[in-house]
């Protein structure tokens, strides 16, 4: 019976994509929660370039809640100059594959119809083909932006480097996201911890002042909120304050 062997890593049965793969699993490793996701974005953009035989430089463009765009990562100052230049008409490449979520690709032919200005400004840094691929939604009906490959080459980029580059941009996009998810759930994890805490306080410094005023849970609160207006300090600071004077006494 013939057996038939698993393709690893590294053993060379397609070259692009064992390259993809060992660029994931190095992304995946620098992938920290608690971490800046600026290091991982610049990580991604080195990659891409190291990918894309024809890629000269790659950038990460972002939307933020407004819609406005900046480049959150690049593998150099000529991205930068080439993202603005589309920032600036709102129209071009990255633009329209954050805003579409679709593939944009163009070689200097291409540019040049669609958008004439860019093609020739893109031109003085040493750009004449690009390729836009948009980052997955960390939440449905979100925009994300996209990743962003620039070549000096007029033929631009070759159908299998687009999907090689749409492939990678995806997973590596899809991890973003679950990071992103587990950032949020443990923030608000985190979030509720202090919240009981300050509830177990305040209700403790309640205890207090019912015993020593006579009053009921109500009224106690109403001192503490007093206390807190006045002083113009919250509430769980005053009851901290308050229980550590009757400790101390």
């Amino acid at each position: 019976m013939d057996v038939v062997r698993s393709a690893a890593v590294g053993d060379g049965w397609f070259p692009p994509l064992d390259a993809a793969a060992e660029a994931l699993q190095d992304l995946y490793r620098v992938l920290n929660p608690a971490g800046h996701i600026e290091k991982y974005l610049n990580r991604l953009c080195k990659h891409a370039v190291e990918l894309i035989e024809d890629a000269d430089m790659a950038g990460v463009t972002v939307l933020d809640e407004e819609g406005a765009a900046s480049t959150a990562a690049r593998t150099s100052r000529e991205v930068v100059m080439v993202d603005e230049l589309q920032y600036r008409s709102w129209e071009g490449p990255c633009i329209e594959a954050a805003e579409s979520e679709q593939i944009v690709v163009a070689d200097r032919k291409t540019a040049s119809g669609r958008w004439p200005g860019l093609a020739s400004e893109a031109r003085r840094f040493g750009v004449q083909s690009f390729l836009s691929i948009p980052l997955p939604a960390l939440e449905p009906g979100a925009r994300a932006g996209a990743v962003n490959v620039y070549g000096s080459r007029a033929d631009g980029f070759a159908r299998s480097e687009v999907a090689l580059m749409n492939l990678f941009t995806t997973a590596a996009g899809y991890a973003i996201g679950s990071t992103e998810r587990y950032r949020g759930a443990r923030q608000l994890a985190l979030q509720l911890e202090r919240a009981l805490d300050s509830r177990a306080v305040i209700d403790q410094a309640k205890g207090v002042l019912m015993a020593v005023h006579g009053v009921d849970a109500d009224g106690a609160f109403a001192m503490l909120v007093e206390t807190s207006q006045r002083t113009n300090t919250k509430v769980r600071v005053v009851a901290e304050e308050l229980l550590a004077s009757v400790r101390i006494t």
